[in-house]
Order: structure tokens, then sequence, then C-alpha cells
């Protein structure tokens, strides 16, 4: 059983977390804390599995408790604003969360938690971790709402990309390139086109070819080139996707026969 320390200075967002976690009976909170000051006091004498932090806290930020975090420690940040969560995921967070926390959001994060669990177990066994970038058919799907913190190809960071954001998906072997709405462009991400078969929400992305994921509502317009080629258009300052024919075909249909 994995513990858990869940810090908030208001009294009813760890009471609904504590009732939300109650379903999920792998995890017990073993404390409750409700400032900065009880918090670090409670992680240098009983280090929990979880930390569930809020951002806002009196007496400082959540971001500041990080350096008295153990590094066993999960850090799920639970917050009512979105606007942290670059500051959060840059900390190496498991998840961000936003209130009011949703049960089925939660469970992908619990799901994530175990994971993350099972990996830290198998290195302190002197197994290898598993390769980021071959998804373990378990990975959790997210949400449009959902920001996902992804490693850029051939440099040592991450970029932090929102679901809703993502306009189309291509496969280049061992990588993925992503045009995105916000901020306009396309960044290339170190994982596979199945990472992204197994977390985007169905009905909403689709696979049209082995090399193309679309996000349906996102397209603006279909220009049919010829025969053989057809643009894509997702709204001004993005990248417009040229699609074969049979991929058009397969969009197309998605979108009810609108060009």
């Amino acid at each position: 059983m994995l513990t858990a320390l869940l810090v908030d200075d208001e009294p009813r967002a760890n009471d609904r977390m504590q009732k939300l976690l109650a379903a999920h009976l792998e995890i017990e909170v073993s404390g409750v804390a409700g400032s900065i000051a009880e918090a670090r006091a409670f992680l240098e004498t009983t280090p929990p599995d979880v930390l569930f932090l809020d951002v806002e806290m009196p007496g400082g930020s959540g971001l500041d408790l990080l350096v008295s975090v153990a590094d066993a420690t999960q850090v799920v940040f639970v917050t009512a604003r979105e606007k942290y969560a670059v500051q959060a995921f840059a900390a190496a967070a498991l998840d961000y969360l936003v209130k009011p926390v949703d049960p089925d959001r939660l469970a992908d994060t619990i799901a994530r938690i175990h994971r993350q669990a099972a990996r830290s177990l198998a290195l302190r066994q002197g197994d290898h971790e598993p390769d980021a970038d071959v998804p373990d058919g378990e990975v959790a799907p997210v949400g449009l709402d959902d920001a996902l913190s992804l490693p850029l190809a051939g440099k040592n960071t991450s970029s932090l990309v929102t679901v809703s954001d993502i306009c189309w998906i291509e496969s280049l072997r061992n990588y993925t390139r992503v045009s995105l709405k916000a901020p306009a462009g396309v960044l290339l991400f170190n994982r596979r086109m199945s990472h992204w078969d197994k977390i985007l929400p169905t009905g909403l992305f689709a696979r049209v070819s082995r090399s193309y994921i679309v996000q349906v509502a996102a397209v603006e317009q279909i220009e049919w080139s010829s025969r053989k080629e057809t643009t894509a258009t997702f709204g001004a300052g993005t990248e417009p996707l040229i699609l074969g024919r049979l991929p058009a075909t397969r969009l197309r249909d998605l979108l009810g026969g609108k060009g």
C-alpha cells in the first residue's frame, strides 16, 4: 500500500481529496497539512510515497516545499489555477490536477503513480528502467483539457502541451512531429506514434493513416488540390497538413463529407 500526504490550506479541499482517495484502497492517507510549515515537519519525520500539494498556501508557495521532498516521493499538484502547470512540470511533478478534481481524472493519476512506483522498485532491485519511448500497455488516457510534459527530441528538456491545442501528429519512426494551435508551431517529440494512440481521447482524435493522427474538430477547411493530394488547414498560424487520397478520404468521412 502507498501512503499519501495531503497539503492544502482549505480543510474542505483536504476532506474532498480524502473522500476521492477512499475509492482507491491501495492508497492510504497518512497525513494532512494545512500549511507549508506543517507539511515540512511531516515530510521530515514521515516521508510519504505521494504528496498531493496545493500551490497557493499561507507562509509560502507549494513550489517552495519541493526542496523538502524526498526523491522517492512522487508529487501531484492539486490547485484551482492552471497557470502554475509549467513550473510544476519543470519541477518534475508527476501530474497536475485542477480543482474540482474529477474522479476519473484522479484514477488516471493513481495509475501513473503505480507505474512510477513499479519503475522505482525495479531500479532499486537492479533492473533496467523501461524505455520511456515504449508504452507499457497501461498508459493512462488523457482529456482535452489535460496538459502533458513531453521530452523534445535531441534536447535535454521538455515542453508542456495542452491536448486540445494539438492539430495533427506525424510519425517519424521513433519520433513524432506535433502541430500546435497555441503557441502555433510544430515540435518534434521523443515519443512514438503508439504512445499517442494509447493516450488521446477516442473519437476526438483519429488515425487517418499509419503516419498521421488528426484532431477532427480542429480541422477548419479541406482543399482538394488534386486526386492525389489534399490540404487540411487548422486556422491562422498553424501548419497545414497535406494528405494523400486515402487518408484524405478517411478524414472527409469523419467530417461528414464536408470539405
